[in-house]
C-alpha cells in the first residue's frame, strides 16, 4: 500500500469504544497459549539439558539420558551439576527476552492499540508465539539427525519477544474486555478469563508428561505450536475489533501506522496519561492498583526460583509430587475465581477493590503457611483454605480499569503490563540470594518476603476501598 496518507493522523478522540455484547470470544485462544506454554516448558528444559550434556559436554549419551530421574546415581548427579550451568544461561537470556524487550515495546503497542484497533495487535502476539514454538519443534527434531548445540534455541525465542511475549498480549487482552464489557460486569469477565488461563496452565502441566511418555519431545512441541495456531485462527475469524476509528479524511495506510508504532511522543503521553489528574481519587486509584500487581509479581517470583528447591530441600519432594501439587494449586485457583467472583461479588455486592483485599489477604495467609510448614499435608490445607488468592489479580485490574476511559485503557494497561514485566528482574536475585544464606537453617525464610509484599498489597487494595467510600462511588 502507498504512504499517501503519511499526514493524515489519527487523533485519539476519534477512538470509541464499541460494546460488543457479554462475550470476549477470548478465552479459547487464552486457554490455547497457556496449554501451549505449560505442556512445553517442562519438556523444552529436559530437551536444553539433554542437548547440553551430549553437545556441549560431549558426554556418554546413555549417562545423559539418565538425567531427571528419581534416585539418581552419584555419578549422573554430578553429571547435573555440570550440565545445569549451560541450561540456566540459556533459560537466563529466555527469561530477559521475556522481560527487557517486551516491557518497552509494550509502552509503545499499548497506545498505538488504542489508536488502531486491539486485534491487529492479537494477531502479532499470537503469531509470535505460534513461530517460535514451530521453531523449537524444527530444531527439535532436527537434533534428532544431527547434534546440535543447544544455544540454537535462544533464536526460537526472538519472535515472541519482538511481537511483544505475554507482556503485550495480556495488556491487550485485558483493554479489549475493557472495551466489550460494561463496569459492572468486567471484575466477573477478567475472572473468568483467569480461568480460562489456569484451566489451559492445568491441562498443560497434566498432559505434558504422558504426552512425553507416550511419543518423544518433537511431538509435544509439534501438539503445543498446533494449539497457537489454532489460536491465530480463532483470534483471526472469530474476534472482531474492540475499537471502532473514524478516519479524518479517507484512510489511515499501513504505512502510517508502522510510522506511527515507534513514536517516543506516544511513550510519554501513555506515561502521562498513567500520572494525569482525574476526579474521584481515580489517579490514586490507578497507580495503587499498578503498584499492587507490580508487588504481586515479585511475590509469585519465588515459585520460578527457589520453591522447588524448597521443596525438594523441606520435604524431599520428587519432580512428580511437585507437578501433582502445582495442578491442585491451579484447580483451587480457578476455584477460588470463580467463587470469589460471584459469590463476593454478586451474592454479597462487595466491590473489585474490596474482593481484591481478600484475595491479597488470603496470598499473604498463604505465603506465611509456606514459610512455616513442618508436613507437606499442611501446604495442600493451605491451598484449600485460602483458594481466594485466586480473585486478587483479577480483581485489581477491573477496579483499574472501570476508573479509565475507554480511550486510555491501552495505555493504562501497557503500562501496567511493562511494570510488571521488570518486576522479576529484581525479585529473582532477592530470592535466590535470601535462600542461599538461610538454607541451612530456614529453607523457607524467603516465604517472608512474599507475605511482606502481599501485605503492602493488600494494604493497597484496602486504600483503594477508602478513596471509593470518599469518592461515594460503589464500583
Amino acid at each position: 500500500m502507498d504512504c499517501s496518507d503519511d499526514e493524515q493522523v489519527l487523533s485519539p478522540a476519534v477512538v470509541q469504544p464499541v460494546r460488543r455484547g457479554r462475550s470476549s470470544n477470548l478465552e479459547i485462544p487464552v486457554f490455547l497459549l497457556f496449554y501451549a506454554w505449560n505442556v512445553s516448558t517442562p519438556v523444552l528444559t529436559d530437551q536444553i539439558i539433554y542437548q547440553a550434556c551430549t553437545v556441549s559436554l560431549a558426554a556418554n549419551v546413555s549417562d545423559c539420558a539418565k538425567l531427571g530421574h528419581e534416585h539418581e546415581s552419584p555419578a549422573v548427579l554430578d553429571l547435573e551439576a555440570r550440565v545445569q550451568p549451560y541450561t540456566a544461561d540459556i533459560l537466563m537470556v529466555e527469561a530477559l527476552s521475556d522481560s527487557i524487550l517486551p516491557a518497552a515495546l509494550n509502552l509503545f503497542i499499548g497506545p498505538w492499540s488504542d489508536r488502531y484497533g486491539r486485534k491487529p495487535v492479537l494477531l502479532l502476539t499470537f503469531s509470535g508465539f505460534a513461530v517460535s514454538l514451530a521453531m523449537i519443534t524444527a530444531f527439535c527434531g532436527w537434533s534428532r539427525w544431527y547434534p546440535l548445540d543447544p544455544w540454537i534455541y535462544t533464536f526460537a525465542f526472538i519472535p515472541s519477544a519482538l511481537s511483544g511475549s505475554v507482556c503485550t498480549l495480556m495488556s491487550t487482552v485485558y483493554c479489549y474486555i475493557a472495551d466489550v464489557t460494561s463496569e459492572r460486569e468486567r471484575g466477573a469477565k477478567m475472572a473468568l478469563l483467569d480461568t480460562s488461563l489456569y484451566g489451559g496452565m492445568l491441562a498443560g502441566s497434566l498432559s505434558s508428561s504422558y504426552i512425553l511418555r507416550k511419543t518423544n519431545a518433537t511431538t509435544v512441541f509439534a501438539i503445543a505450536a498446533g494449539a497457537v495456531f489454532l489460536a491465530v485462527l480463532h483470534v483471526a475469524l472469530r474476534v472482531r475489533e474492540s475499537v471502532h476509528i473514524r478516519r479524518h479524511r479517507v484512510g489511515v495506510g499501513c504505512c502510517t501506522k508502522l510510522r506511527h508504532l515507534f513514536r517516543l511522543d506516544m511513550v510519554v503521553d501513555t506515561v502521562r496519561t498513567c500520572f494525569q489528574w482525574r476526579p474521584h481519587y481515580d489517579r490514586a486509584i490507578i497507580l495503587l492498583g499498578v503498584v499492587a500487581l507490580g508487588g504481586n509479581i515479585f511475590a509469585l517470583e519465588d515459585t520460578h526460583t527457589v520453591f522447588f528447591l524448597f521443596l525438594r530441600k523441606h520435604f524431599n519432594w520428587s519432580v512428580r509430587k511437585y507437578t501433582f501439587y502445582s495442578a491442585t494449586e491451579t484447580v483451587c485457583m480457578i476455584l477460588g475465581a470463580l467463587l470469589g467472583t460471584y459469590g463476593l461479588r454478586k451474592v454479597l455486592g462487595l466491590t473489585e477493590a474490596a474482593i481484591a483485599a481478600v484475595g491479597f489477604f488470603c496470598c499473604f495467609l498463604n505465603a506465611i503457611a509456606i514459610a512455616e510448614a513442618i508436613q507437606s499435608w499442611q501446604l495442600y490445607l493451605a491451598l484449600f483454605l485460602f483458594m481466594l488468592k485466586g480473585v486478587a489479580d483479577p480483581m485489581t485490574r477491573a477496579f483499574i480499569s472501570n476508573s479509565t476511559p475507554p480511550e486510555d485503557n491501552g495505555k493504562i494497561f501497557a503500562f501496567t503490563s511493562s511494570f510488571e514485566a521488570l518486576m522479576p528482574l529484581g525479585a529473582a536475585p532477592l530470592y535466590t540470594y535470601l535462600y542461599k544464606n538461610t538454607l541451612s537453617w530456614y529453607p523457607g525464610a524467603f516465604s517472608w518476603i512474599s507475605a511482606g509484599v502481599f501485605a503492602m498489597c493488600y494494604c493497597l487494595a484496602i486504600t483503594v476501598c477508602i478513596l471509593r467510600s470518599m469518592s461515594g462511588d460503589s464500583l
